[in-house]
């Protein structure tokens, strides 16, 4: 009999039954030929199928089920829960959120409710592995970008920048431009 926990929380299903399913998506590439090409479009989180019985006697187990489901947090998306199962240590899934329906309707022999939910699985080994691919990359092209933009290009070292100069510093532009100018009645005399 499986045992599943969310949080530490032990959920106390009768004759609990856990099914594993993964989703391979891919793109038919054939069109109207007989080929069987196709595109891969990446493997989809995980997800577990849970059944179970809860008795009509415990009626508070049914409706913290329901409170686990329907919890939210601060930005108003489902709760991620911490997952404790074999199948999903087996799967490494370590994290879930609920999903789809949960359904409880009266099972038809027994007193108890029969109860169904899923779980998705959040940040897959897949997705964890795509966003440093990409962090990876976006790093790279962020250091050659900055690494581009710190080499200095011909134009910006071969003019200086032109600046406005006050009237003081004109007037002294004037004067040393006078004291360095050599005149043109002088000899260099150098023996």
């Amino acid at each position: 009999m499986a045992q599943i926990a969310l949080d530490g929380e032990l959920i106390n299903l009768k004759s609990c039954r856990v099914e594993l399913s993964m989703q391979l998506a891919d793109q038919d590439q054939s069109g109207q030929t007989s080929g069987t090409g196709s595109t891969e479009q990446g493997d989809k989180a995980k997800e577990l199928k849970i059944t179970g019985l809860i008795p009509f006697t415990d009626q508070t187990q049914l409706a913290r089920l329901f409170e686990l489901a329907s919890a939210r947090d601060d930005a108003g998306n489902r709760v991620i829960r911490r997952i404790g199962a074999g199948i999903a240590r087996t799967a490494k899934i370590r994290q879930v959120k609920f999903c789809g329906s949960v359904t409880a309707p009266e099972h038809g022999t027994l007193l108890a409710w029969n109860v169904s939910f899923n779980l998705r699985e959040h940040l897959s080994v897949p997705e964890v592995t795509e966003q440093r691919q990409a962090q990876a990359t976006a790093s790279t092209a962020q250091t050659s970008d900055q690494t581009a933009s710190a080499i200095p290009t011909t134009a910006a070292t071969d003019a200086p920048p032109a600046v406005e100069l006050s009237s003081m510093e004109k007037f002294l532009k004037s004067i040393d431009d006078a004291i360095g100018a050599p005149s043109t009645g002088e000899t260099n005399e150098t023996a």
